[in-house]
């Protein structure tokens, strides 16, 4: 006899809590494989994914119980990443069954996303299914949903005009450093080499902005965006000796704790006499948010961001009301889940 899995998603994202919560329960890949491990020691959880991005960590994993506490779950979550319950509890939320493949499915086609019809979301959940795969951490339920996933975010970029126009963080990023700067009379300093800071380097590199220092803590990473832009690498332990030549900081690393304290930029704008832009697009933060502070200082954080994605979203309204019919479709379809969601719960039962 077939026992019926059920599938949940536990999560926070960029639409329910600052980010200043989001990063308390944040997933560095260096620690996925043993949170994946982790989780997997819950009783009765027999597969499991875990999507980490700047605006969203969220926890899938399949189980055969259908009493299955979530309440219970959350605490043993919280307790291995030291987090107090009742301080991140108001933000989580939780869906059950066919409710977490339609959440996953908007997910992936960038109807979830801070800035609707973002392409990287694809790219990240595809990435955090094949990681947690590679170590044996999921099971036929929840390949079988993020394989769907993918499918789903493939279909409504193609069938859709939802990507189109400014579609991601780095694109961001740069939109708010042009609100406030003529690029091209900036010296601009990207801390930390990952997918984020590579796009904007393109941004840059078409833009023709050559006056850019790189600092990575990997000195052949920084040496290699660079030089494609013809700027200048440095080692990550020496870019805040460089900060009083900077008009514009984009951080972007993979650090548990801030890298840049309000001390030490206060110290290196005792030497400059114009204002320095900060934008900070880690999860957990790289920048001080105390820097704010300062008088010469402009700091932004991916909570500022909503500035910028006003502007494009009236003309994605109904490229997402096309993705949403689409998404209604293969919802539909789904049929290895157990029973769904109403007939498991009370009304609002699903979410916390």
């Amino acid at each position: 006899m077939n026992i019926p899995t059920h599938l949940f998603v536990l999560g926070i994202d960029h639409q329910r809590a600052p980010v200043s919560i989001r990063e308390k329960l944040s997933f560095p890949s260096s620690k996925l494989r043993e949170t994946l491990q982790h989780l997997l020691s819950f009783d009765g959880i027999e597969g499991g994914v875990i999507l980490s991005t700047c605006n969203r960590s969220e926890i899938y994993f399949s189980t055969p119980s259908r009493l299955f506490s979530i309440e219970n779950f959350k605490k043993f979550l919280t307790d291995f990443q030291s987090i107090d319950l009742e301080d991140i509890s108001p933000y989580l939320y939780n869906f059950r069954n066919v409710d977490v493949a339609e959440h996953l499915f908007r997910v992936s086609s960038g109807l979830e996303s801070q800035l609707l019809g973002e392409n990287e979301i694809l790219g990240q959940v595809k990435r955090a299914y094949l990681a947690a795969k590679e170590i044996k951490a999921t099971d036929v339920t929840t390949e079988k949903i993020f394989e769907e996933a993918v499918k789903i975010g493939k279909k409504v970029r193609k069938e859709t005009r939802i990507s189109q126009g400014s579609t991601s963080l780095s694109s961001m990023a740069i939109k708010l450093a042009e609100k406030k700067f003529n690029l091209r009379d900036q010296t601009i300093l990207l801390v930390g080499v990952n997918k984020i800071n590579e796009q904007i380097a393109k941004y840059l590199y078409e833009r023709n902005i050559q006056t850019v220092i790189v600092a990575n803590r990997t000195y052949e990473k920084a040496v290699k965006i660079a030089q494609y832009l013809g700027g200048k690498a440095i080692h990550f332990d020496q870019f805040k000796k460089e900060l009083y030549k900077v008009d514009i900081i984009i951080s972007s690393t993979a650090a548990p704790h801030i890298v840049l304290k309000r001390e030490e930029l206060e110290t290196s704008l005792k030497k400059r006499n114009r204002e320095i832009l900060l934008i900070d697009i880690a999860v957990p933060r790289d920048i001080d948010p105390d820097i704010k502070g300062l008088k010469s200082a402009i700091l932004y954080n991916l909570d500022d961001f909503n500035q910028v994605i006003e502007e494009n979203l009236d003309k994605k309204k109904e490229e997402a009301l096309k993705a949403e019919r689409l998404i209604k479709r293969a919802v539909e379809k789904i049929s290895f889940l157990a029973e769904p969601l109403t007939s498991l719960c009370q009304p609002n039962e699903s979410t916390v």
